[in-house]
């Protein structure tokens, strides 16, 4: 028996593969070089979104920077304010007499000792004789190490009054700090 074909199938049959054969090629020939283009975009893409990340770390360190620099600044600015220059010692002097002005407490004497030079200070001693209550001359200590500047209160020694009303004597020494301009660490 013969078989029997039928011209409309035969004929889209047809059609498809002379579409497969002209449209196989054209897509093949397209698609390759677009899809090359696709990943050297995506490579690039990559690239640019790995420079930008490195960008967005930079301007984090920077800013990081930033803010550790300006609070050194303000602590530097603070030490500075509190360590006396060698122009300011009468300024520290007056600030010494100004502390215990303000107490009930009586400046006997002070006077300037020898300095001490360290590798990038200097100790600038005071001796100190106050009088007054023992309270009170606590109070004068404590004021003095809680200042405007950084100084330190050493060999106290207080002598007791005659056991009435006599206030009491005491001696100290006071040292402030100077930092040598040019040295280094």
């Amino acid at each position: 028996m013969a078989q029997q074909t039928n011209p409309m199938r035969e004929g889209i049959t047809r059609g498809v593969l002379a579409c497969l054969l002209i449209l196989g090629p054209t897509i093949f020939l397209y698609y390759k070089p677009e899809s090359e283009k696709l990943n050297d975009a995506k490579v690039e893409l990559a690239a640019l979104e790995s420079e930008l990340q490195n960008a967005r770390q930079v301007a984090q360190t920077r800013d990081d920077l930033r803010r550790v620099t300006e609070s050194l600044q303000k602590t530097l600015a603070f030490y500075e304010e509190r360590l006396p220059s060698e122009s300011d010692i009468p300024g520290l002097l007056e600030e010494l007499q100004d502390i215990v002005s303000t107490s009930r407490v009586k400046l006997e004497n002070i006077d300037m000792q020898r300095r001490t030079t360290m590798s990038t200070y200097e100790i600038i001693p005071f001796g100190l004789t106050v009088s007054g209550g023992f309270h009170d001359i606590g109070r004068v200590v404590n004021n003095i190490e809680r200042g405007k500047r950084f100084m330190g209160v050493n060999d106290i020694s207080i002598k007791g009054g005659d056991g009435g009303s006599a206030p009491h004597e005491a001696t100290f020494e006071v040292s402030t700090f100077r930092f040598i301009e040019g040295s280094q660490s």
